[in-house]
C-alpha cells in the first residue's frame, strides 16, 4: 500500500490531516510505502527510480491477509462487501480497516491528474487470526459521480504502523 501526499492538494477532511500527522509527513511531495517506509523526493525527474525501488521491494512481501471486496452504489448512497481472511499466524493486536471512499481522475490546480483522491476515511477493528475470517458489509452516502468512484481498503497495524494488506475495487451500478 502506497500512501502519496501532494502539496497541490489540500486535504478536505480532518482524517487527512490526522493521517498525515500520523506519518510526521513535513514535507512534500513525500511517499509513505506500506506505512513504515517514508520517502521524500524533491526532484520529479527522480520520482520513477527512487519510488519505483522502495514500490518493488514493498511489493514482495507476503501478506497476513486476504482480502475481497465489491462494491455496489447507486447516484447517492453505496456498499462495499469486505471478506478479510487471516493468511498467517501472526498476530497483530492493533489491526484497523480503514476503508477509503475515493474519486478518481481529478485534475489538479497546476495540471496532471490525481487518482484515488480520498473523500471519506472511516476504520473498524479487526481482530482476525488464522484460521478464523471476517465478512462484512459497509453502507455509505457519497456525492461522487458512480464512474469516478473507487474503494480502497487497507489494514493496518496501528502500533507498528505496518501496512498488512490493501485492496481497491471500482463500483458497480
Amino acid at each position: 500500500m502506497i500512501v502519496s501526499y501532494n502539496h497541490s492538494v489540500q486535504p478536505e477532511l480532518p482524517q487527512i490531516q490526522e493521517r498525515m500527522n500520523y506519518y510526521n509527513i513535513l514535507a512534500y511531495p513525500t511517499v509513505v510505502f506500506d506505512g513504515t517506509d517514508v520517502v521524500f523526493e524533491n526532484n520529479p525527474n527522480a520520482y520513477d527510480t527512487v519510488f519505483n525501488q522502495h514500490y518493488i521491494v514493498a511489493k514482495s512481501i507476503v501478506p497476513s491477509y486476504n482480502l475481497e471486496l465489491t462494491g455496489s452504489v447507486t447516484v447517492n448512497s453505496g456498499q462495499l462487501h469486505l471478506k478479510i481472511g487471516a493468511a498467517d499466524t501472526i498476530r497483530h493486536d492493533s489491526v484497523y480497516a480503514f476503508i477509503a471512499i475515493c474519486e478518481d481522475s481529478i485534475r489538479g490546480d497546476l495540471g496532471g491528474t490525481f487518482n484515488f483522491v480520498v473523500r471519506q476515511l472511516t476504520t473498524i477493528p479487526i481482530n482476525v487470526s488464522y484460521p478464523d475470517s471476517l465478512d462484512t458489509i459497509i453502507n455509505f452516502n457519497h456525492n461522487i459521480a458512480p464512474p469516478k468512484m473507487r474503494g480502497v481498503v487497507f489494514l493496518q497495524d496501528r502500533q507498528s504502523k505496518k501496512i498488512l494488506q490493501a485492496i481497491k475495487t471500482k463500483f458497480v451500478e
